[in-house]
């Protein structure tokens, strides 16, 4: 495995920490994920202002479906907006890999516009497809736990987590690939499975690393935030008796949500940095991979 982990990794900190305005893209798009939350806190007050049973049973599932009709409605528009905030600072980083010693944010945008649909098409195609594969791999563990009182679950979770890295790197190295070197979706997802294929060791470090750490990172930033919703929550069942206090979870609820929302500047921007940060490293990868590739020819060839 002759691959600089150390130096990509170094290379992708100093382009996060020294061009900053690459971390709006990851903010905005953090700052729309938290509209289902908003959305949530604007509604509360239905979830609990039922008189009775009755029409608790026939007014609930429609503020349910409300929200969730929302919520992917947001979802779906964002996709866009994402394609674009994720592509942003993969052309800076390629940027600057040419010698460019500044980035205009402005111009990073308009930049990615000729590369959208395919960027989105290889979002989409391998997005999509992950999805319809972790869906039946569920169903066939579902099944299989029944039969195996749940050690199928485990040995699903120990397979599934490594495939859905493995998904990630395959969706960036693709972005990369039409960002790089212009290819098409097709072109592009077949460069990037020959990228993994031949590589796979350094993908699956490489995902190791960036997934893994960015998870243990935003673990901790999440307690400060966890521990007034467990304060809220153990009051609550302190002060309940043997009827569900319907108010009580309507305070608890918004409590909880105005929270999330007044955590979220934070954590967006801990989600510009890492965007930066992952999308830097990727293309990186992708740009020291191929460098590699195409020397080889030539190297044998001295040799020969």
């Amino acid at each position: 495995m002759n691959f600089n982990f150390g130096e990509v990794l170094a290379r992708a900190g100093e382009i996060t920490w020294k061009h900053k305005n690459l971390w709006l893209a990851g903010i905005v798009i953090s700052l729309i994920g938290m509209f289902p939350a908003l959305i949530s806190v604007i509604f509360a007050p239905s979830l609990f202002s039922f008189a009775d049973s009755s029409e608790m049973n026939g007014q609930f599932p429609v503020v349910i479906w409300l929200i969730n009709g929302l919520s992917i409605l947001v979802s779906l528009l964002s996709i866009p907006l994402y394609a674009i905030g994720m592509a942003v600072p993969s052309l800076g980083t390629l940027q600057l890999e040419k010698g460019s010693e500044k980035l205009n944010l402005g111009e990073l945008i308009k930049g990615t516009l000729p590369y959208f649909w395919r960027v989105l098409g290889v979002y989409l195609l391998i997005g999509l497809g992950g999805f319809l594969v972790a869906i039946v791999f569920m169903g066939c563990t579902g099944l299989l736990s029944v039969v195996t009182f749940g050690l199928a679950s485990i040995c699903g979770l120990v397979f599934f987590i490594p495939l859905g890295m493995l998904i990630f790197a395959f969706i960036e190295q693709g972005m990369a690939a039409v960002l790089v070197d212009n290819l098409g979706v097709s072109s592009a997802l077949q460069r990037a499975w020959e990228l993994i294929r031949d590589n796979l060791g350094v993908m699956a470090l490489m995902s190791l690393i960036i997934y893994l750490g960015s998870m243990i990172v935003g673990m901790i930033l999440s307690v400060p935030m966890m521990i007034p919703m467990f304060g809220y929550m153990t009051s609550m069942m302190q002060s309940m008796g043997s009827e569900p206090d319907f108010q009580a979870f309507e305070g608890l609820f918004r409590n909880m949500m105005w929270w999330m929302l007044a955590f979220s500047p934070l954590y967006a921007i801990f989600q510009g940095i890492l965007i930066a940060f992952m999308q830097s490293a990727w293309t990186l990868t992708y740009l020291r991979l191929t460098k590699r590739q195409a020397n080889t020819p030539a190297i044998i060839e001295a040799n020969a």
